[in-house]
């Protein structure tokens, strides 16, 4: 090959990756990276002032955001939503752990029941792309439940995961780490849950209050679609 050829050879080469590099820099837009995903399905509350020991300076307020809670009823027949204000998480792994001790720490309402037991924690939680959120319980082997108690753990950890996280449509509940049949035998946990709405209580209906100790409790009537039904799965 002449020298002639040769560069004629050469100019072209380089004349073809010029051009490769300017379409690929063209199509960069298209595959950005996406930026992090959103995990607040809540308004945000009003600020919180923070008060300052005199001499000092004022900390910035606290930014909130108001969460709705699904806690039982004495009855163990309904849940109930409770709304409460907490402190903004800085990302959808925080935001689990923060409902979750929400849940724990109870309800605030009279007549209404906590439906985590202090002995449940949360090992780890995350969301997954395809709309999943991942909890992770840590249950101690000598928990029992029954098929009413553990319905309630299940639908208030998972229908208050759906209320107020974004872009979640599932929640796979794991145990210790593994994936688990059920958490004492009742509820099906092999498939990832969907909203269980059937166990909240009816629009308009009045939350229960607690009865005095010297008022006899009056229980209502037993109904067939009082009791909480199974939890329904999303195939996988």
């Amino acid at each position: 090959m002449s020298r002639r050829a040769a560069a004629i050879l050469l100019a072209a080469l380089a004349a073809a990756v010029a051009a490769l590099l300017l379409v690929n820099r063209s199509g960069l837009p298209r595959f950005a990276r996406r930026g992090p995903r959103p995990f607040l399905r809540v308004s945000p509350a009003a600020a919180v002032p923070v008060t300052a020991a005199p001499g000092t300076t004022p900390a910035p307020a606290v930014e909130t955001i108001r969460v709705t809670l699904f806690f039982p009823d004495q009855n163990g027949q309904f849940l109930h939503p409770e709304e409460r204000d907490i402190p903004k998480p800085p990302g959808g792994t925080a935001f689990l752990r923060a409902l979750f001790e929400a849940l724990q720490k109870g309800p605030q309402h009279e007549g209404l029941m906590g439906a985590v037991p202090e002995k449940m924690h949360l090992r780890n939680a995350f969301l997954l792309p395809e709309g999943q959120a991942v909890l992770d319980l840590a249950v101690d082997a000598g928990l029992a439940f029954g098929s009413d108690e553990e319905l309630a753990i299940v639908a208030s950890l998972v229908d208050t995961t759906l209320q107020n996280v974004a872009e979640t449509s599932r929640v796979r509940i794991l145990v210790n780490g593994e994936p688990a049949e059920t958490l004492g035998g009742h509820v099906d946990l092999t498939r990832p849950l969907l909203f269980i709405r059937s166990v909240v209580e009816p629009p308009g209906a009045e939350t229960p209050v607690a009865t005095t100790p010297t008022a006899a409790p009056t229980a209502p009537p037993a109904s067939p679609t009082a009791r909480m039904p199974p939890a329904r799965t999303a195939r996988p």
